[in-house]
Protein backbone atom coordinates (compact mmCIF):
# COMPACT_ATOMS: atom_id res chain seq x y z
CA UNK A 1 0.00 0.00 0.00
CA UNK A 2 1.48 3.36 -0.99
CA UNK A 3 1.73 6.33 1.37
CA UNK A 4 -1.43 8.41 1.49
CA UNK A 5 -3.73 5.62 0.21
CA UNK A 6 -6.74 4.79 2.37
CA UNK A 7 -6.24 1.91 4.79
CA UNK A 8 -8.25 -1.24 4.18
CA UNK A 9 -9.26 -3.40 7.09
CA UNK A 10 -7.83 -6.89 6.73
CA UNK A 11 -11.13 -8.51 7.72
CA UNK A 12 -13.41 -6.34 5.57
CA UNK A 13 -14.98 -7.39 2.27
CA UNK A 14 -13.11 -4.64 0.45
CA UNK A 15 -9.84 -5.88 1.91
CA UNK A 16 -10.55 -9.43 0.83
CA UNK A 17 -11.42 -8.31 -2.72
CA UNK A 18 -8.20 -6.32 -3.00
CA UNK A 19 -6.00 -9.11 -1.61
CA UNK A 20 -7.61 -11.96 -3.52
CA UNK A 21 -8.89 -10.48 -6.79
CA UNK A 22 -6.87 -7.32 -7.47
CA UNK A 23 -3.55 -8.02 -5.78
CA UNK A 24 -1.63 -6.80 -8.86
CA UNK A 25 -2.37 -5.77 -12.43
CA UNK A 26 -2.41 -9.27 -13.97
CA UNK A 27 -4.54 -10.66 -11.13
CA UNK A 28 -7.03 -7.82 -11.71
CA UNK A 29 -7.03 -8.51 -15.46
CA UNK A 30 -7.82 -12.20 -14.91
CA UNK A 31 -10.62 -11.23 -12.51
CA UNK A 32 -12.16 -8.83 -15.01
CA UNK A 33 -12.05 -11.47 -17.77
CA UNK A 34 -13.40 -14.36 -15.68
CA UNK A 35 -16.01 -12.52 -13.61
CA UNK A 36 -18.63 -12.29 -16.41
CA UNK A 37 -18.12 -15.97 -17.23
CA UNK A 38 -18.56 -16.99 -13.59
CA UNK A 39 -21.66 -14.82 -13.20
CA UNK A 40 -23.20 -16.22 -16.38
CA UNK A 41 -22.47 -19.79 -15.32
CA UNK A 42 -23.96 -19.13 -11.87
CA UNK A 43 -27.08 -17.59 -13.45
CA UNK A 44 -27.56 -20.57 -15.78
CA UNK A 45 -27.05 -22.99 -12.89
CA UNK A 46 -29.64 -21.09 -10.84
CA UNK A 47 -32.17 -21.37 -13.66
CA UNK A 48 -31.47 -25.08 -14.06
CA UNK A 49 -31.80 -25.93 -10.35
CA UNK A 50 -34.66 -23.67 -9.33
CA UNK A 51 -36.63 -22.66 -12.45
CA UNK A 52 -36.31 -24.93 -15.48
CA UNK A 53 -35.18 -28.23 -13.94
CA UNK A 54 -37.69 -31.09 -13.97
CA UNK A 55 -36.83 -32.98 -10.78
CA UNK A 56 -39.86 -35.29 -10.68
CA UNK A 57 -37.73 -38.24 -11.79
CA UNK A 58 -35.63 -37.75 -8.67
CA UNK A 59 -38.29 -36.85 -6.12
CA UNK A 60 -40.63 -39.67 -7.11
CA UNK A 61 -37.78 -42.20 -7.16
CA UNK A 62 -35.81 -40.96 -4.18
CA UNK A 63 -36.18 -44.25 -2.30
CA UNK A 64 -35.10 -46.06 -5.45
CA UNK A 65 -31.93 -43.97 -5.70
CA UNK A 66 -31.11 -44.56 -2.02
CA UNK A 67 -31.77 -48.31 -1.70
CA UNK A 68 -32.55 -49.45 -5.23
CA UNK A 69 -34.61 -52.61 -5.50
CA UNK A 70 -34.10 -53.62 -1.87
CA UNK A 71 -37.34 -55.30 -0.65
CA UNK A 72 -39.62 -52.59 0.71
CA UNK A 73 -41.00 -54.92 3.39
CA UNK A 74 -37.46 -55.24 4.80
CA UNK A 75 -36.67 -51.53 5.05
CA UNK A 76 -36.48 -51.82 8.83
CA UNK A 77 -33.16 -53.61 8.32
CA UNK A 78 -31.68 -50.56 6.60
CA UNK A 79 -33.01 -48.31 9.36
CA UNK A 80 -31.40 -50.51 12.00
CA UNK A 81 -28.15 -50.53 10.02
CA UNK A 82 -28.05 -46.74 9.78
CA UNK A 83 -28.59 -46.39 13.53
CA UNK A 84 -25.94 -49.02 14.33
CA UNK A 85 -23.44 -47.29 12.02
CA UNK A 86 -24.27 -43.90 13.56
CA UNK A 87 -23.50 -45.25 17.03
CA UNK A 88 -20.29 -46.87 15.76
CA UNK A 89 -19.06 -43.70 14.02
CA UNK A 90 -19.87 -41.58 17.06
CA UNK A 91 -18.04 -43.99 19.34
CA UNK A 92 -15.03 -44.10 17.01
CA UNK A 93 -14.89 -40.29 16.87
CA UNK A 94 -15.12 -40.01 20.66
CA UNK A 95 -12.44 -42.65 21.25
CA UNK A 96 -10.15 -41.03 18.69
CA UNK A 97 -10.66 -37.60 20.27
CA UNK A 98 -9.80 -38.92 23.74
CA UNK A 99 -6.73 -40.77 22.45
CA UNK A 100 -5.48 -37.62 20.72
CA UNK A 101 -5.96 -35.66 23.94
CA UNK A 102 -3.97 -38.26 25.89
CA UNK A 103 -1.10 -38.18 23.41
CA UNK A 104 -1.01 -34.38 23.54
CA UNK A 105 -0.86 -34.44 27.32
CA UNK A 106 1.96 -37.00 27.28
CA UNK A 107 3.96 -34.83 24.89
CA UNK A 108 3.23 -31.66 26.88
CA UNK A 109 1.46 -30.06 23.93
CA UNK A 110 -1.78 -28.05 24.02
CA UNK A 111 -4.90 -29.86 22.85
CA UNK A 112 -7.72 -27.92 21.26
CA UNK A 113 -11.13 -29.59 21.25
CA UNK A 114 -12.76 -29.35 17.83
CA UNK A 115 -16.11 -27.65 18.03
CA UNK A 116 -19.30 -28.92 16.42
CA UNK A 117 -19.22 -25.87 14.16
CA UNK A 118 -15.75 -26.82 12.88
CA UNK A 119 -16.90 -30.38 12.25
CA UNK A 120 -19.90 -29.15 10.25
CA UNK A 121 -17.64 -26.79 8.32
CA UNK A 122 -15.44 -29.74 7.36
CA UNK A 123 -18.33 -32.05 6.48
CA UNK A 124 -20.52 -29.40 4.85
CA UNK A 125 -20.76 -31.28 1.56
CA UNK A 126 -22.32 -34.33 3.25
CA UNK A 127 -24.57 -32.13 5.38
CA UNK A 128 -25.70 -30.31 2.23
CA UNK A 129 -26.39 -33.58 0.40
CA UNK A 130 -28.46 -34.89 3.32
CA UNK A 131 -30.36 -31.59 3.40
CA UNK A 132 -31.03 -31.98 -0.33
CA UNK A 133 -32.37 -35.50 0.25
CA UNK A 134 -34.64 -34.25 3.03
CA UNK A 135 -35.90 -31.47 0.78
CA UNK A 136 -36.68 -33.93 -1.99
CA UNK A 137 -38.36 -36.20 0.58
CA UNK A 138 -40.80 -33.41 1.48
CA UNK A 139 -42.09 -33.29 -2.10
CA UNK A 140 -42.00 -37.04 -2.70
CA UNK A 141 -45.50 -37.91 -3.90
CA UNK A 142 -45.12 -41.65 -3.32
CA UNK A 143 -44.68 -41.39 0.43
CA UNK A 144 -42.43 -43.49 2.65
CA UNK A 145 -43.30 -45.56 5.72
CA UNK A 146 -40.08 -44.39 7.39
CA UNK A 147 -40.00 -40.69 8.19
CA UNK A 148 -36.65 -39.44 6.86
CA UNK A 149 -36.53 -36.49 9.27
CA UNK A 150 -37.07 -38.82 12.23
CA UNK A 151 -34.39 -41.19 10.91
CA UNK A 152 -31.79 -38.45 10.42
CA UNK A 153 -32.59 -36.91 13.80
CA UNK A 154 -32.35 -40.27 15.55
CA UNK A 155 -29.02 -41.03 13.85
CA UNK A 156 -27.59 -37.67 14.98
CA UNK A 157 -28.74 -38.20 18.57
CA UNK A 158 -27.33 -41.74 18.65
CA UNK A 159 -24.02 -40.54 17.17
CA UNK A 160 -23.79 -37.89 19.91
CA UNK A 161 -24.44 -40.57 22.52
CA UNK A 162 -21.68 -42.71 21.03
CA UNK A 163 -19.34 -39.71 21.02
CA UNK A 164 -19.48 -39.76 24.82
CA UNK A 165 -17.01 -42.63 24.61
CA UNK A 166 -14.43 -39.86 24.96
CA UNK A 167 -15.28 -39.86 28.67
CA UNK A 168 -14.18 -43.48 29.13
CA UNK A 169 -11.34 -43.94 31.63
CA UNK A 170 -8.02 -44.34 29.93
CA UNK A 171 -7.48 -47.89 31.22
CA UNK A 172 -10.49 -49.13 29.23
CA UNK A 173 -10.12 -46.74 26.32
CA UNK A 174 -9.57 -49.51 23.77
CA UNK A 175 -13.02 -50.82 24.61
CA UNK A 176 -14.34 -48.01 22.40
CA UNK A 177 -12.52 -49.43 19.36
CA UNK A 178 -13.77 -52.94 20.14
CA UNK A 179 -17.38 -51.77 20.42
CA UNK A 180 -16.96 -49.80 17.18
CA UNK A 181 -15.84 -52.92 15.30
CA UNK A 182 -18.66 -55.00 16.82
CA UNK A 183 -21.30 -52.38 15.96
CA UNK A 184 -20.07 -52.04 12.38
CA UNK A 185 -20.23 -55.80 11.90
CA UNK A 186 -23.66 -56.05 13.55
CA UNK A 187 -24.88 -53.20 11.38
CA UNK A 188 -23.79 -55.14 8.31
CA UNK A 189 -25.25 -58.45 9.49
CA UNK A 190 -28.61 -57.01 10.50
CA UNK A 191 -29.17 -56.67 6.76
CA UNK A 192 -27.25 -59.68 5.46
CA UNK A 193 -28.50 -62.00 8.21
CA UNK A 194 -27.07 -63.97 11.12
CA UNK A 195 -26.54 -67.32 9.47
CA UNK A 196 -24.56 -70.02 11.21
CA UNK A 197 -21.68 -69.52 8.78
CA UNK A 198 -21.47 -65.77 9.49
CA UNK A 199 -19.91 -66.20 12.93
CA UNK A 200 -16.34 -66.11 11.64
CA UNK A 201 -15.75 -62.30 11.47
CA UNK A 202 -17.45 -61.69 14.84
CA UNK A 203 -15.59 -64.61 16.39
CA UNK A 204 -12.33 -63.25 15.00
CA UNK A 205 -12.94 -59.77 16.44
CA UNK A 206 -13.96 -60.98 19.89
CA UNK A 207 -11.30 -63.71 19.88
CA UNK A 208 -8.55 -61.15 19.25
CA UNK A 209 -10.02 -58.97 22.01
CA UNK A 210 -10.03 -61.93 24.42
CA UNK A 211 -6.41 -62.71 23.51
CA UNK A 212 -5.41 -59.09 24.21
CA UNK A 213 -7.14 -58.66 27.58
CA UNK A 214 -6.53 -62.09 29.13
CA UNK A 215 -4.35 -61.45 32.23
CA UNK A 216 -1.02 -63.11 32.92
CA UNK A 217 -1.63 -66.46 34.68
CA UNK A 218 -0.35 -67.17 38.15
CA UNK A 219 2.91 -68.96 38.75
CA UNK A 220 2.73 -72.62 37.89
CA UNK A 221 -0.18 -72.18 35.49
CA UNK A 222 -0.08 -72.46 31.71
CA UNK A 223 2.27 -70.16 29.77
CA UNK A 224 0.85 -66.73 28.98
CA UNK A 225 0.55 -67.29 25.23
CA UNK A 226 -1.21 -70.63 25.69
CA UNK A 227 -3.65 -69.11 28.18
CA UNK A 228 -4.49 -66.28 25.80
CA UNK A 229 -4.98 -68.66 22.87
CA UNK A 230 -7.30 -70.83 24.95
CA UNK A 231 -9.34 -67.76 25.92
CA UNK A 232 -9.53 -66.63 22.27
CA UNK A 233 -10.67 -70.08 21.09
CA UNK A 234 -13.30 -70.33 23.85
CA UNK A 235 -14.73 -66.92 22.97
CA UNK A 236 -14.75 -67.70 19.24
CA UNK A 237 -16.61 -70.99 19.70
CA UNK A 238 -19.06 -69.30 22.07
CA UNK A 239 -19.86 -66.88 19.25
CA UNK A 240 -20.22 -69.86 16.93
CA UNK A 241 -22.76 -71.43 19.29
CA UNK A 242 -24.75 -68.17 19.59
CA UNK A 243 -24.90 -67.70 15.80
CA UNK A 244 -26.03 -71.31 15.34
CA UNK A 245 -28.82 -70.71 17.85
CA UNK A 246 -29.96 -67.48 16.20
CA UNK A 247 -29.53 -68.48 12.53
CA UNK A 248 -31.76 -65.74 11.12
CA UNK A 249 -31.56 -65.27 7.31
CA UNK A 250 -31.30 -61.79 5.88
CA UNK A 251 -31.16 -60.11 2.51
CA UNK A 252 -28.17 -61.24 0.45
CA UNK A 253 -26.26 -58.36 -1.04
CA UNK A 254 -27.03 -59.46 -4.56
CA UNK A 255 -30.39 -57.86 -3.74
CA UNK A 256 -28.77 -54.63 -2.52
CA UNK A 257 -28.55 -51.71 -4.91
CA UNK A 258 -28.58 -47.93 -5.17
CA UNK A 259 -26.46 -45.61 -3.04
CA UNK A 260 -26.59 -48.15 -0.22
CA UNK A 261 -24.71 -50.72 -2.31
CA UNK A 262 -22.24 -48.13 -3.61
CA UNK A 263 -21.26 -47.09 -0.09
CA UNK A 264 -20.97 -50.65 1.20
CA UNK A 265 -18.89 -51.89 -1.75
CA UNK A 266 -16.58 -48.87 -1.51
CA UNK A 267 -16.12 -49.15 2.26
CA UNK A 268 -15.43 -52.91 2.21
CA UNK A 269 -13.02 -52.59 -0.73
CA UNK A 270 -11.08 -49.82 1.02
CA UNK A 271 -10.87 -51.82 4.25
CA UNK A 272 -9.56 -54.87 2.38
CA UNK A 273 -7.31 -53.12 -0.13
CA UNK A 274 -5.24 -51.21 2.44
CA UNK A 275 -3.67 -54.19 4.30
CA UNK A 276 -3.22 -56.14 1.05
CA UNK A 277 -1.45 -53.18 -0.56
CA UNK A 278 0.67 -52.69 2.55
CA UNK A 279 1.84 -56.31 2.45
CA UNK A 280 2.58 -56.05 -1.27
CA UNK A 281 4.69 -52.93 -0.72
CA UNK A 282 6.69 -54.65 2.01
CA UNK A 283 6.99 -57.75 -0.17
CA UNK A 284 8.36 -55.72 -3.08
CA UNK A 285 11.09 -54.34 -0.82
CA UNK A 286 11.79 -57.70 0.82
CA UNK A 287 15.26 -59.25 0.79
CA UNK A 288 13.72 -62.60 -0.16
CA UNK A 289 13.98 -62.89 -3.98
CA UNK A 290 10.91 -65.11 -4.42
CA UNK A 291 8.66 -62.81 -2.36
CA UNK A 292 10.03 -59.71 -4.07
CA UNK A 293 9.57 -61.12 -7.59
CA UNK A 294 6.02 -62.33 -6.88
CA UNK A 295 4.99 -58.99 -5.36
CA UNK A 296 6.54 -57.02 -8.21
CA UNK A 297 4.94 -59.22 -10.86
CA UNK A 298 1.50 -58.88 -9.26
CA UNK A 299 1.75 -55.09 -8.92
CA UNK A 300 2.95 -54.52 -12.47
CA UNK A 301 0.43 -56.96 -13.96
CA UNK A 302 -2.60 -55.50 -12.18
CA UNK A 303 -1.55 -51.88 -12.80
CA UNK A 304 -1.35 -52.63 -16.51
CA UNK A 305 -4.94 -53.88 -16.77
CA UNK A 306 -8.06 -51.67 -16.78
CA UNK A 307 -10.44 -52.08 -13.85
CA UNK A 308 -13.36 -52.96 -16.11
CA UNK A 309 -11.34 -55.92 -17.43
CA UNK A 310 -10.81 -57.20 -13.90
CA UNK A 311 -14.51 -56.76 -13.15
CA UNK A 312 -15.41 -58.94 -16.13
CA UNK A 313 -12.77 -61.48 -15.14
CA UNK A 314 -14.18 -61.50 -11.63
CA UNK A 315 -17.62 -62.34 -12.98
CA UNK A 316 -16.60 -64.97 -15.55
CA UNK A 317 -13.13 -66.27 -14.64
CA UNK A 318 -12.84 -66.12 -10.84
CA UNK A 319 -15.52 -68.75 -10.36
CA UNK A 320 -13.50 -71.18 -12.50
CA UNK A 321 -10.44 -70.81 -10.27
CA UNK A 322 -12.29 -71.69 -7.05
CA UNK A 323 -12.95 -75.21 -5.75
CA UNK A 324 -15.95 -76.93 -7.28
CA UNK A 325 -19.15 -76.15 -5.39
CA UNK A 326 -18.00 -72.69 -4.29
CA UNK A 327 -20.61 -70.16 -5.34
CA UNK A 328 -19.67 -66.52 -4.82
CA UNK A 329 -22.27 -63.81 -5.37
CA UNK A 330 -21.81 -61.23 -8.11
CA UNK A 331 -21.16 -58.48 -5.58
CA UNK A 332 -18.54 -60.57 -3.77
CA UNK A 333 -16.70 -61.17 -7.02
CA UNK A 334 -16.89 -57.46 -7.87
CA UNK A 335 -15.47 -56.52 -4.46
CA UNK A 336 -12.65 -59.02 -4.97
CA UNK A 337 -11.77 -57.45 -8.34
CA UNK A 338 -11.88 -53.88 -7.00
CA UNK A 339 -9.82 -54.86 -3.95
CA UNK A 340 -7.12 -56.57 -5.98
CA UNK A 341 -6.98 -53.64 -8.41
CA UNK A 342 -6.74 -50.96 -5.72
CA UNK A 343 -4.24 -52.94 -3.64
CA UNK A 344 -1.68 -52.74 -6.46
CA UNK A 345 -1.90 -48.93 -6.51
CA UNK A 346 -1.85 -48.72 -2.72
CA UNK A 347 1.32 -50.83 -2.76
CA UNK A 348 3.07 -48.38 -5.07
CA UNK A 349 1.92 -45.42 -2.97
CA UNK A 350 3.26 -47.04 0.20
CA UNK A 351 6.49 -48.02 -1.55
CA UNK A 352 7.03 -44.38 -2.48
CA UNK A 353 6.66 -43.42 1.19
CA UNK A 354 9.09 -46.15 2.24
CA UNK A 355 11.69 -45.03 -0.28
CA UNK A 356 11.34 -41.39 0.80
CA UNK A 357 12.23 -42.27 4.40
CA UNK A 358 15.85 -41.38 5.25
CA UNK A 359 18.08 -44.40 5.70
CA UNK A 360 19.26 -42.99 9.00
CA UNK A 361 15.90 -43.81 10.59
CA UNK A 362 16.43 -47.53 10.01
CA UNK A 363 20.05 -47.36 11.10
CA UNK A 364 19.07 -45.59 14.32
CA UNK A 365 16.50 -48.29 15.07
CA UNK A 366 19.10 -50.99 14.47
CA UNK A 367 21.51 -49.19 16.76
CA UNK A 368 18.87 -49.30 19.49
CA UNK A 369 18.63 -53.07 19.08
CA UNK A 370 15.17 -53.20 17.53
CA UNK A 371 14.34 -56.27 15.50
CA UNK A 372 13.50 -55.85 11.78
CA UNK A 373 9.80 -56.43 12.53
CA UNK A 374 9.72 -53.80 15.28
CA UNK A 375 11.75 -51.39 13.15
CA UNK A 376 9.19 -51.68 10.36
CA UNK A 377 6.16 -51.49 12.67
CA UNK A 378 7.32 -48.73 15.03
CA UNK A 379 9.72 -46.60 12.98
CA UNK A 380 9.38 -47.10 9.23
CA UNK A 381 5.66 -47.59 8.54
CA UNK A 382 4.30 -44.74 10.73
CA UNK A 383 6.52 -42.20 8.99
CA UNK A 384 5.99 -43.64 5.51
CA UNK A 385 2.20 -43.76 5.83
CA UNK A 386 2.14 -40.26 7.28
CA UNK A 387 3.91 -38.95 4.18
CA UNK A 388 1.56 -40.60 1.67
CA UNK A 389 -1.80 -39.63 3.21
CA UNK A 390 -2.79 -37.32 0.29
CA UNK A 391 -1.99 -39.91 -2.38
CA UNK A 392 -3.62 -42.70 -0.36
CA UNK A 393 -6.88 -40.82 0.15
CA UNK A 394 -6.84 -39.80 -3.52
CA UNK A 395 -6.68 -43.47 -4.48
CA UNK A 396 -9.58 -44.30 -2.17
CA UNK A 397 -11.63 -41.47 -3.69
CA UNK A 398 -10.92 -42.96 -7.12
CA UNK A 399 -12.09 -46.34 -5.82
CA UNK A 400 -15.35 -44.79 -4.63
CA UNK A 401 -16.00 -43.18 -8.01
CA UNK A 402 -14.92 -46.28 -9.93
CA UNK A 403 -17.65 -48.25 -8.18
CA UNK A 404 -19.96 -46.73 -10.81
CA UNK A 405 -18.48 -49.26 -13.25
CA UNK A 406 -20.47 -51.98 -11.52
CA UNK A 407 -23.47 -51.01 -13.61
CA UNK A 408 -21.63 -52.32 -16.70
CA UNK A 409 -21.56 -55.85 -15.26
CA UNK A 410 -25.24 -55.78 -14.29
CA UNK A 411 -24.97 -54.65 -10.67
CA UNK A 412 -27.40 -51.81 -9.99
CA UNK A 413 -25.42 -49.28 -7.94
CA UNK A 414 -26.13 -45.55 -7.51
CA UNK A 415 -25.60 -44.61 -11.16
CA UNK A 416 -27.30 -47.72 -12.50
CA UNK A 417 -30.54 -46.87 -10.70
CA UNK A 418 -31.08 -44.17 -13.34
CA UNK A 419 -31.83 -46.87 -15.90
CA UNK A 420 -34.67 -48.19 -13.73
CA UNK A 421 -36.03 -44.68 -13.18
CA UNK A 422 -35.96 -43.81 -16.87
CA UNK A 423 -37.56 -47.14 -17.80
CA UNK A 424 -40.75 -45.84 -16.19
CA UNK A 425 -43.34 -44.54 -18.61
CA UNK A 426 -43.40 -41.04 -17.12
CA UNK A 427 -39.64 -40.49 -17.45
CA UNK A 428 -38.65 -42.07 -20.74
CA UNK A 429 -36.43 -39.53 -22.47
CA UNK A 430 -37.10 -36.77 -19.92
CA UNK A 431 -35.27 -35.50 -16.82
CA UNK A 432 -32.08 -37.21 -18.02
CA UNK A 433 -29.87 -34.23 -17.14
CA UNK A 434 -31.55 -33.85 -13.74
CA UNK A 435 -30.91 -37.45 -12.66
CA UNK A 436 -27.31 -37.24 -13.89
CA UNK A 437 -26.73 -34.05 -11.91
CA UNK A 438 -28.30 -35.59 -8.80
CA UNK A 439 -26.02 -38.64 -9.00
CA UNK A 440 -23.01 -36.40 -9.65
CA UNK A 441 -23.82 -34.31 -6.58
CA UNK A 442 -23.98 -37.49 -4.49
CA UNK A 443 -20.58 -38.72 -5.67
CA UNK A 444 -19.06 -35.26 -5.19
CA UNK A 445 -20.45 -34.86 -1.66
CA UNK A 446 -18.81 -38.04 -0.39
CA UNK A 447 -15.58 -37.52 -2.34
CA UNK A 448 -15.21 -33.93 -1.10
CA UNK A 449 -15.87 -35.03 2.49
CA UNK A 450 -13.10 -37.64 2.18
CA UNK A 451 -10.77 -34.98 0.80
CA UNK A 452 -11.51 -32.57 3.67
CA UNK A 453 -11.00 -35.32 6.23
CA UNK A 454 -7.66 -36.09 4.59
CA UNK A 455 -6.64 -32.44 4.91
CA UNK A 456 -7.61 -32.45 8.59
CA UNK A 457 -5.51 -35.56 9.15
CA UNK A 458 -2.58 -33.95 7.33
CA UNK A 459 -2.76 -30.88 9.55
CA UNK A 460 -3.09 -32.99 12.66
CA UNK A 461 -0.02 -35.09 11.76
CA UNK A 462 1.85 -32.08 10.33
CA UNK A 463 2.56 -33.85 7.07
CA UNK A 464 4.15 -30.78 5.48
CA UNK A 465 6.64 -30.35 8.32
Amino acid sequence: MTAGSPSIASGSLTGWVKRSLFKNWWSGLITIVLLPIVLLAGYRAFLFFFVNGQWDAVTRNLTLFMQGTFPRAQQWRLTAQILAFALAFGMAAGTSRASARDRAQEAGLPFHEETARATLARMWSLVGFIALLLYFATIDETGNPFNPFLLVGSAVVIAIIGFQAKRMPRRIRNLGWLLTAVLLLLGFQVVSGFGADDWIPMGLILGIAAYAVTPTPFAGALPRVVTRLVAAVVVAFTVRFVYSAVDQPGIGWDEWSGLHLTLMVSAISIILAFPVGLLLALGRRSSLPALRIMSTAYIELIRGVPLITLLFMGQFVLQQLLPQGTDLSRVTRAIAAITLFTAAYVAEIVRGGLQALPKGQTEAAQALGLSPAKTTRLIVLPQALRAVIPAMVGQFISLFKDSSLLTIIGITEFLGVREIAHAQADFRGVSIAETLVFVAIGYWAFSFAMSRESQRLERRLRVSR
